[in-house]
């Protein structure tokens, strides 16, 4: 696929960001997620709904702890900035944990950033975080422990 293509992709998807499979995360609450290399994001809220999957960090004044997207299903996803204030970045992570890519993204725009390939789960942090807390790409998730709040 050419990047036009993948474009109208992204448009095609972004009504269902979220939408496709169900969480394998907390259903509501955080996770702390530890990869290899010893690197660890700890108390990380999840978007486990529809609602939050599709609203994100968007009317927030900041990141925060960031958020975790989780899907049961492993497919190409597709993340827009509108209504988010700052910029973010967005690492996805492949079926078997292993992050492939991390995208920064700019705040408040209608650009698509897209995960080029299939994802089951996606991150969002402040930019810079991923580098504080030393995630690169070809680190994998080997386990997540989550919270359900009440």
């Amino acid at each position: 696929m050419n990047r036009r293509q993948l474009t109208a992709l992204g448009v095609l998807l972004l009504p269902f960001v979220g939408v496709c499979g169900e969480a394998h995360a907390a259903e509501s609450g955080t996770c702390d997620l530890f990869f290899s290399g010893g690197v660890s994001i700890k108390s990380i809220p999840v978007a486990a709904t529809v609602e939050q999957r599709s609203k994100g960090l968007a009317g927030r004044e900041h990141a925060g702890n960031g958020m975790l997207f989780s899907w049961g299903n492993s497919e190409p996803r597709a993340f827009s900035m509108r209504g988010v204030r700052f910029p973010l970045s967005v690492g996805f992570l492949s079926k078997d944990g292993t992050l492939f890519a991390i995208e920064r993204m700019e705040a408040n725009t209608d650009k698509f950033y897209l995960s080029m390939l299939p994802a089951s789960d996606a991150i969002e942090l402040a930019v810079g975080q991923f580098e504080k807390v030393g995630l690169v790409v070809g680190f994998k998730l080997i386990r997540r422990e989550c919270k359900v709040s009440g």
